[in-house]
């Protein structure tokens, strides 16, 4: 599994990274929107909300593999052209459901987009991992998460900017048309294609790598069923109890997209001189142990506020709200950082058919993102608004195990491997 790449291909990435700045637009305002939309202003239920975000994964879980299939080709950019376009088409649905006051034509949209999705993200893992050598997958990634975080960034007070003259549906319209320029402008700038490679020996079934990369897709499936859990329901928790202005929640999530936007390229980095464990390990403890603290946010900051005076000028619910958004940051920058070495692992281990594995990976987080919300709005309507919550608390814990066997079996292959070429 030798790349015939001696250094990596930045150039050609740029019109990819500049393409995720534009139809990362949307991101945060829309997932923002769309539950208290549905939840507030729609009529919908706990379950409803839920399965429109496990709408978004479904189109997302079916169609990877397919995406993965056209993307080992060598039809890498297609795959993101095409799915930038279909995300556009469902951003007009959702503006016609928002219009028409419809649901289940919200539900419907729901599923184009994560249709679009699947060939979006498995083109843009394919042909990121395709450019670079090994040693800067992890920073290629982390330079891609910074352009959806400035796109998200940059995008949200667009959004608001609308909202202050329009209703909502034009926000909708707005980032349509953005994901329309986002595709237009990874096909405009086409590099030459990659040669495309045989798959690894290594990666047939039996052996260990496989064995390895079979643990880490289990273990990131898990990882992503217990936090889409709660995913839908973060925002209607912290409605439910400190009833803040929505712009003064979303400032909540500023620091973290910061965070993201400004450093990602330089988490990459330190993700490819870090060790892999660690960074995983950090990030299952740190978002298990925020999502069991988001439950106990009301009691913690009114601790807080009986325990330094000097807070008694600060209402409850802003010490509150203070605690979230620096929970929402410490979250957001360990998650990356994990993603980002989850990411480069399947790059490295698919060289050369980099669509194949990444295609069976979003397949199988997709699966897991479907899963998630529906659970978590059962544990909602039934059990009790923190039930999601605990629950991703407390079972994340049991994942290290997983990822530090998948992660030492990959490593310790790899370099098996790498010593018997110095040796040949």
């Amino acid at each position: 599994m030798q790349s015939t790449l001696q250094t990596s291909d930045w150039s050609s990435l740029e019109s990819v990274y500049r393409s995720a700045f534009f139809c990362s637009l949307g991101f945060f305002l829309v997932s923002f929107l769309l539950p208290i939309v549905a939840y507030g202003y729609m009529g919908a239920s706990a379950v409803q909300v839920a399965l429109i975000f496990s709408m978004l994964t479904l189109g997302y879980a079916i169609f990877s593999p397919v995406a993965g299939k056209i993307a080992a080709r060598g039809r890498t950019r297609e795959c993101i052209c095409g799915g930038a376009s279909v995300r556009g088409l469902s951003y007009f649905g959702m503006a016609a459901a928002v219009a028409l006051g419809s649901v289940d034509t919200l539900i419907v949209n729901s599923l184009l987009w994560g249709f679009g999705a699947a060939f979006y993200q498995v083109g843009s893992d394919s042909e990121i991992s395709e450019r670079v050598v090994r040693e800067n997958r992890a920073e290629a990634f982390g330079r891609r998460e910074a352009a959806n975080a400035k796109g998200s960034l940059a995008g949200a007070p667009a959004g608001f900017l609308i909202l202050m003259f329009f209703n909502v549906s034009y926000v909708f319209l707005f980032y349509a048309a953005m994901n329309l320029v986002g595709g237009f402008a990874v096909i405009r700038h086409r590099p030459e294609p990659r040669p495309r490679a045989g798959l690894s020996p290594y990666l047939r079934a039996g052996g260990v790598v496989a064995t390895g990369i079979a643990a880490l897709v289990l273990a990131a499936s898990l990882d992503t069923f217990i936090a889409e859990l709660m995913r839908p329901f973060v925002e209607l928790l912290i409605i439910s109890v400190f009833n803040p202005d929505i712009h003064i929640l979303a400032l909540v999530y500023l620091p973290g997209g910061i965070v993201s936007g400004l450093l990602g390229g330089r988490m990459g980095r330190l993700a490819d001189r870090s060790s892999r464990m660690k960074i995983v390990a950090a990030a299952v403890i740190v978002s298990s142990s925020s999502s069991l603290l988001l439950a106990v946010i009301p009691n913690a900051a009114a601790l807080l506020i009986a325990v330094i005076p000097q807070l008694g000028s600060i209402t409850e619910a802003g010490v509150g709200l203070l605690l979230i958004a620096v929970l929402f940051t410490i979250q957001s920058t360990t998650t990356l950082l994990a993603y980002v070495v989850i990411s480069s692992v399947f790059g490295t281990a698919y060289e050369g058919r980099a669509g194949e594995g990444f295609g069976r990976f979003e397949a199988a987080l997709g699966a897991a993102r479907f899963a998630g919300p529906i659970t978590g709005g059962i544990l909602w309507d039934t059990v009790s608004p923190i039930a999601p919550f605990v629950l991703v608390g407390l079972s994340g814990y049991l994942l290290i195990p997983l990822y530090y066997a998948g992660i030492r079996r990959y490593e310790q292959l790899c370099h098996d491997r790498h010593h018997a070429s110095a040796v040949d």
